[in-house]
């Protein structure tokens, strides 16, 4: 069963189950589910934890298998908690599922690690444990959803904030939800006129928008032009080369391109995604994007990015990112593109 992290609370009101997967990258939702988890089962008489990872060394599997097998002297319900780290052990497919068929009621397990890709969701082990159990996805809300988030999680904590203030928040968090929950908890300690307002956070707040190169690109397919130039000057100022930028920028855009000519063709890119290994929700953006830039676009586009490339062979870091800001803007598509140098950031 799956289930995302704001329904938990409301799920475990109803009982708690065998087995918890909770599995993604963002560290705020994963680290609240894990203490709702925890909360709930203490209540229940779950009162013995026994923790083990395989982030920094293997899994002592006999110790794991002891632990399930073994009752406490002062507690006969506990709790085993296994860490994952970004390679799954060799072993911990025929070792999961023997430690699943030991489940019983006194016993609850819960597995976290990072985002599972297509394959190991499919996986037997993943699926036994999912039918036994319940899957807890974590991951950063999409942009569309976050200023929600952002609303909800200020009147969970009591404060009332006006829409354009909520919007700033979103501005200065964005990708960083941990920063953002330390942020609003600070904010009730303050004893501040409310609603809050964008000039009242202003002063207070320093801004801890997160983001990655990977990020960027799915905003850039999206045609988010103001978001994606926004995250670029983030990525500058946080030192991520234009080299690292340039190149993953390159495959997606040849990869785009190809795309295009398929469609164009009546041919289904379904092969080129799955060469690619491009996951379904990003097949979404390639097709989105080849929707809004015709050929021709794409043609400039390809040779801005040989522009870049040469910028970066010359080590011309700030010619680099006078680049990347003009690919930026071209991915709008709204209008027809001039291959001209671009103004400085």
């Amino acid at each position: 069963m799956r289930i995302y992290s704001e329904q938990l609370a409301e799920h475990l009101l109803t009982g708690l189950r065998a087995c918890y997967l909770i599995f993604g990258d963002e560290p705020l939702q994963k680290m609240e589910s894990l203490t709702l988890i925890r909360q709930q089962a203490r209540q229940a008489g779950f009162t013995d934890i026994w923790r083990f990872s395989a982030v920094e060394e293997p899994l002592p599997w006999d110790e794991i298998h002891a632990c399930s097998q073994s009752l406490s002297l002062f507690s006969d319900r506990q709790i085993i908690e296994i860490e994952l780290g970004e390679k799954l052990p060799k072993e911990w497919a025929d070792k999961i599922q023997e430690l699943q068929q030991q489940l019983h009621s006194d016993l609850i397990l819960i597995v976290l690690g990072p985002r599972l890709n297509s394959s190991q969701l499919k996986s037997t082990w993943f699926t036994t444990l999912d039918k036994a159990g319940v899957y807890i996805p974590v991951a950063l809300p999409d942009a569309r959803f976050f200023p929600r988030w952002m609303a909800q999680r200020c009147q969970k904590a009591g404060l009332q904030v006006a829409p354009d203030a909520i919007t700033y928040l979103c501005h200065a968090f964005e990708g960083n939800l941990l920063a953002a929950a330390q942020e609003i908890e600070k904010l009730t300690l303050q004893n501040l006129p409310q609603p809050l307002t964008v000039a009242t956070l202003q002063q207070i707040i320093v801004r801890h928008n997160a983001f990655d190169p990977f990020q960027w690109l799915d905003t850039l397919l999206e045609g988010k032009t103001q978001r994606a130039l926004r995250m670029l000057m983030q990525l500058r100022d946080e030192g991520v080369e234009p080299g690292m930028l340039t190149w993953v920028l390159a495959r997606d855009v040849e990869l785009l391109y190809a795309v295009k000519l398929a469609t164009e063709s009546r041919q289904s890119p379904a092969s080129l995604f799955q060469k690619a290994k491009i996951w379904p929700s990003r097949q979404n953006l390639f097709q989105l994007a080849q929707q809004r830039l015709n050929r021709d676009q794409l043609k400039v586009i390809l040779r801005m990015i040989s522009e870049l490339e040469k910028a970066n062979r010359h080590f011309d870091v700030s010619l680099a990112w006078q680049w990347l800001q003009t690919l930026t803007i071209a991915f709008k598509g709204a209008t027809s593109l001039r291959f001209t140098l671009p103004t400085d950031l």
